[in-house]
């Protein structure tokens, strides 16, 4: 469960030693919404004063904050019949935090900081409604700003390390991220703390730049095929890995070629993971009982030594398991260490390109956006033709198979969970 990161303060003490799991939850559950009041009168209401608002909220999370310090201290000395009375006067405070407060100096944030863009507190909610959205660049802004003002807050450090991290800036990610102690947005995806996955892309990163370095300096004729895809947000140009996935690539180019990708839409879009595409049965309710792809199937290409590891903005193909892939794929809004093929697994992918430009947009999708057309700007002197496997599952379903069980068997990238080994597809 993620916790809420505030400034190192008595408050986030108090909130992460004696909340329990229940409590924790209350965070994932919408503020209650007020009954309207009954119409009395047609004038029109009084504008809110949006600083005086902030400031009695803030001053109302301060005094929260004291008293929960205050409960914490005396329930560790308190008989055993007074600890119950405590601890539901304590879990009031976290609710009235949770669900009144906190909410509320949400919705204010950015038009206080907009006003007052040294004020840290305003600044630290922006941030985090930031994450929720992948704006990572205007985190890092926000971020560099606080740094320059001195001010080192465990949100600050966290969430800006994140951001970096989410924009392939693994250096500056390390840099901030060694000086915190506690977890990250990002942990429940990753399995291990972010610092130490960040250590381990700064490897990985010398090594993409490496290779990029010589694909810019390839020879008229040997450049590395692009295609743009014009969708209802905007245009994303992607260049494709014809060295180290040929087959894939052949695969999208030929789909591309053949219009495939014309008019299908975003079936998945997960914040802060991935938006993917491909899937011909998002084109009308006529097809979505159809096959889930072109009625094929190709290899995996992800367990070479020369295979390209999942970044920010990678293209890379969903799968169902290993040699599964068809015409779904993904690209991502961060890098996904746990998609990268580091071993033998059957859940591993295969990247296969990567925005040159429109990453923006690719954050900016949302389901059933639609690809309105995909084209080769480039591509080398030869055929794209893949080598194919036929697809058994391809055929349209007969009238005893279930809806559900067609849904579960679609492909996609496996988003980490805790229970992922449970939840991976079979």
């Amino acid at each position: 469960m993620l916790r809420p990161l505030f400034a190192r303060s008595i408050f986030t003490i108090c909130l992460l030693s004696l909340c329990s799991q229940s409590v924790w939850a209350l965070q994932e559950e919408a503020p209650a919404k007020p009954e309207a009041a009954p119409e009395t009168t047609t004038e029109a209401a009084a504008p809110v004063d949006a600083k005086a608002e902030w400031d009695k909220l803030s001053a109302r999370k301060m005094e929260i904050a004291l008293a929960l310090a205050d409960l914490k201290k005396r329930f560790e000395t308190a008989p055993v019949e007074q600890k119950r009375a405590i601890r539901e006067t304590y879990q009031e405070l976290i609710e009235e935090f949770m669900l009144q407060v906190s909410p509320s100096m949400e919705e204010l944030a950015e038009e206080i900081f907009e006003k007052e863009p040294d004020n840290q507190e305003a600044a630290e909610f922006v941030i985090q409604n930031a994450w929720k959205t992948g704006k990572y660049s205007l985190i890092i802004k926000i971020v560099e700003r606080l740094l320059e003002q001195g001010y080192e807050s465990e949100t600050v450090l966290v969430y800006g390390g994140t951001a970096y991290f989410a924009e392939n800036q693994f250096e500056q990610a390390v840099e901030l991220l060694s000086k915190t102690d506690g977890a990250t947005p990002m942990d429940r995806n990753l399995g291990e703390p972010l610092l130490a996955v960040a250590q381990k892309y700064l490897s990985l990163w010398e090594k993409e730049k490496a290779v990029q370095e010589l694909e810019a300096m390839a020879a008229e004729g040997d450049e590395l095929p692009r295609v743009e895809l014009t969708t209802s947000k905007g245009k994303i140009l992607v260049e494709l890995f014809e060295n180290e996935a040929p087959n894939t690539v052949a695969n999208f180019i030929s789909l591309v070629e053949s219009g495939f990708y014309n008019g299908i839409k975003f079936h998945r879009v997960i914040p802060n993971f991935v938006v993917q595409a491909g899937d011909p049965r998002s084109k009308s309710e006529e097809a979505s009982t159809g096959p889930d792809g072109p009625g094929y199937t190709i290899k995996c290409e992800c367990y070479q030594e020369n295979a390209r590891m999942h970044f920010a903005g990678s293209l890379s193909m969903a799968l169902k398991g290993k040699d599964t892939g068809n015409s779904q794929f993904f690209i991502t809004h961060l890098p996904t260490p746990w998609l990268n093929a580091i071993d033998d697994s059957p859940y591993n992918h295969t990247v296969f390109g990567r925005v040159l430009e429109g990453l923006d947009i690719v954050r900016n999708i949302e389901q059933d956006d639609v690809i309105e057309a995909a084209t080769v700007i480039r591509k080398r002197d030869h055929e794209y033709k893949p080598v194919t496997t036929a697809d058994p599952n391809a055929a349209k379903p007969t009238e005893e198979e279930k809806p559900e069980e067609k849904k579960e068997a679609d492909s996609k990238p496996e988003e980490k969970t805790e229970s992922a080994e449970e939840n991976k597809e079979e």
